[in-house]
């Protein structure tokens, strides 16, 4: 009996390190996809958070003397009137030093998990000529480091068909809030309050030693604010801390001193 548990055992933690078959990510936003199956299902894949606005794109790439545009979520535009990618739906762009070539549309976004990476796929497609399409794959690799890195390639061999891998921590399922996109993905909150409290001390103090000084003439640490209550600060502690821990030490916390 024990050994059947603990081959049961063994087998799960084994399963657990591996990709499960037939793991999917079902596309379920405009740039995000929910994982099924696994130890992360249910988990979202979003782009959002690295997508640029206001028709701008969020990724460059250059190979030799071509260039990759690439922005999950907002369509964006490149190059003048003449090149493909001027339209309204553009996700994915090549510029090849003649011209700008549409190599992806936001509406054809599909999505997939490839199991023997672990990578989830963003693939989009664009239309070349009649009966004839670009393909675009954008594979997000899991990495342990909340930076962003993007690179861009024409498969060897298959022209049309381009892969672009983008690398961090915030490509991970469920991690998208992990994303170090800049502006894309602000301050949080902590660094919000951190920010503001220095803004005051520095404001609290300079403001009020200028104040001091040219105003009452002070002096000296007559110059610092509040000085008297600061000089007593630390005693104001030690005597809070006293009175907190008189329980602890046996002694009543109201208790007056005997006569």
């Amino acid at each position: 009996m024990e050994a059947k548990v603990f081959v049961q055992i063994f087998f799960l933690q084994l399963l657990g390190r591996f990709p499960v078959f037939g793991q999917q990510c079902t596309k379920s936003g405009a740039c995000s996809c929910t994982v099924s199956g696994g130890k992360d299902n249910g988990k979202v894949v979003d782009l959002k958070p690295l997508a640029a606005t206001g028709g701008n794109h969020r990724f460059t790439s250059q190979e030799g003397t071509t260039y990759f545009y690439y922005n999950p979520c907002n369509p964006f535009t490149k190059g003048d009137s003449k090149g493909e990618c001027q339209h309204t739906d553009i996700a994915a762009c090549q510029f090849d030093g003649a011209g700008y070539y549409d190599i992806g549309d936001q509406q054809s976004l599909t999505t997939a998990y490839d199991t023997s990476t672990g990578e989830v796929i963003f693939s989009y497609n664009a239309q070349d000529v009649p009966g004839s399409t670009r393909n675009t794959e954008v594979r997000l690799q899991c990495t342990e480091d909340s930076r962003v890195t993007f690179t861009a390639t024409e498969q060897t061999g298959s022209p049309g068909k381009y892969v672009m891998r983008i690398s961090s921590l915030c490509v991970c399922p469920g991690r998208s809030k992990d994303c170090n996109a800049g502006t894309a993905a602000g301050l949080s909150p902590g660094s919000t309050m951190c920010i503001l409290l220095t803004v005051f001390v520095l404001v609290y103090v300079a403001g009020g030693m200028l104040f001091l000084r040219f105003a009452r003439g002070a002096e000296g640490t007559e110059m610092i604010p509040n000085y008297e209550f600061w000089a007593d600060f630390p005693y104001l502690i030690k005597d809070g801390f006293t009175f907190a821990t008189r329980p602890c030490r046996g002694e009543e916390a109201y208790s007056y001193e005997k006569i």
